[in-house]
C-alpha cells in the first residue's frame, strides 16, 4: 500500500486542524506508552520460553487463543512442552521487532532465531543433533483492561534445519539446501527441491515428504532414493482443505567405497502457507455437479484425461488428509 503525503499551505491551517494536532499527540502518547508495555510483555515472554516455564508463557496468552494454522492453545502449549523435552537447551533470540498500538488492539512483526541440541543420540550415527531455526511472522494482541493478551498469530516463513554427525557440518557450508514456495494456492502443484554440493565419496540418500500443520500432527511415508544428481525435486499438490503444509527432506549422509556407512544425517523442513479458494457454491450445486459429470460429456469437459486423472487423485488425497483428521481427533 502506497502512502502518499502531502504538505498543507499555511492558509489552511485553522482552529479544528489544530484540535486534530493535540488529539494525534495525545493518541501518541499513549501509543508509546502502551507500546513499552507490549514490548515488557515480549521480553517476559522470551524469558520464560527460553526457562521453560510453561505457566510464565501461557499468562500472556488469552484463554480463546488460535493460531494461523488454527491451533488452539491447548494444542500450541502441548507442542512447546514436547520440543523443550526434545531440546532442553533450546533457546529463543527476538530480532528486528516492531510493535504497532492502536487502540485496544496491536501488532508485533519480529524475526525470531532458534539453536539447540537434542537430548537424544541417534544410534545410526552416534551422535546428537544441532538444531537451527528461523521464523518470520506476526503476533495480534488485545487490551483486556490494562493487561494486554496474545489473541492469534501467524507465521509467514519458517525453516528448520537439524543436523547429526557430518550432516551439521554440510548445513554450516549450505551444501544442502531445501526450497519450497512460502505460499501456493489451495489444490495448486508446487515443486520442493533438495540441493546438493557434495564431493564424490559422499552419496545422500533423500526423500521429501509434505504433512499438513495440524494437531496430532500425521506423519507420511517417506519413499527414500539414491541420489546420484545436483537435485531431488518432487511435485506435491496443495491441499484443499486450506490447512498450512510442512515439507521435509530427510537424507542420509554415505561414504566408504568397500564397506558404505552413514556418516551424517540431514533433517530440512520448510512451511508452505495455503491460500485459499472461495468457490462459491451452493447446494444445488454441489448435488448436481456428480450427476452431470458422470452421465454426460459436455463440451465444458475440456480436460484430458490426464489432467482430470490429476484432479481425481489430488481429491483423494484431501479427502484421506481429512479422514486422518478426524480419525485422528477422535483418538483424542
Amino acid at each position: 500500500m502506497l502512502f502518499v503525503w502531502t504538505e498543507l499551505p499555511v492558509h489552511c491551517f485553522d482552529l479544528q486542524s489544530a484540535a486534530f494536532s493535540i488529539n494525534a499527540d495525545t493518541r501518541d502518547i499513549e501509543s508509546v506508552t502502551e507500546t513499552k508495555k507490549i514490548n515488557e510483555l515480549l521480553d517476559d515472554l522470551e524469558s520464560g520460553w527460553n526457562s521453560h516455564d510453561v505457566n510464565k508463557v501461557i499468562k500472556h496468552y488469552s484463554d480463546d487463543f488460535v493460531n494461523g494454522d488454527g491451533l488452539s492453545l491447548e494444542a500450541v502449549q502441548n507442542l512447546t512442552i514436547e520440543l523443550w523435552d526434545a531440546y532442553p537447551d533450546i533457546k529463543s533470540n527476538s530480532q528486528e521487532r516492531s510493535v504497532r498500538a492502536y487502540g485496544e488492539f496491536a501488532t508485533v512483526e519480529s524475526v525470531d532465531l532458534y539453536e539447540a541440541t537434542s537430548l537424544m543420540i541417534r544410534p545410526e550415527v552416534g551422535t546428537k543433533g544441532t538444531l537451527k531455526a528461523v521464523s518470520m511472522g506476526k503476533l495480534f494482541l488485545k487490551k483486556f483492561g490494562p493487561t494486554w493478551k496474545i489473541v492469534s498469530d501467524r507465521t509467514s516463513f519458517e525453516k528448520v534445519s537439524i543436523g547429526y554427525g557430518l550432516g551439521s557440518e554440510l548445513i554450516d557450508q549450505s551444501k544442502i539446501k531445501l526450497s519450497a514456495p512460502e505460499q501456493v494456492v489451495s489444490g495448486h502443484q508446487y515443486t520442493a527441491q533438495i540441493d546438493f554440493n557434495l564431493s564424490e565419496d559422499i552419496k545422500p540418500v533423500a526423500a521429501i515428504s509434505k504433512e499438513l500443520l495440524v494437531y496430532p500432527q500425521l506423519s507420511s511415508e517417506d519413499k527414500f532414493r539414491l541420489v546420484n544428481e545436483e537435485k531431488l525435486e518432487r511435485l506435491f499438490p496443495a491441499n484443499r482443505i486450506n490447512k498450512n503444509e510442512l515439507v521435509t527432506a530427510t537424507i542420509g549422509l554415505t561414504g566408504g567405497a568397500l564397506k558404505p556407512k552413514l556418516l551424517g544425517l540431514v533433517f530440512l523442513t520448510k512451511r508452505v502457507n495455503v491460500i485459499p479458494v472461495s468457490d462459491e457454491i451452493n447446494e444445488v450445486t454441489i448435488i448436481k455437479s456428480p450427476a452431470k459429470s458422470a452421465l454426460s460429456k459436455t463440451a465444458e469437459d475440456n480436460c484430458s484425461l490426464e489432467e482430470q486423472s490429476q484432479k481425481n487423485n489430488d481429491k483423494q488425497e484431501d479427502s484421506k488428509d481429512a479422514k486422518d483428521i478426524d480419525k485422528s481427533n477422535s483418538e483424542q
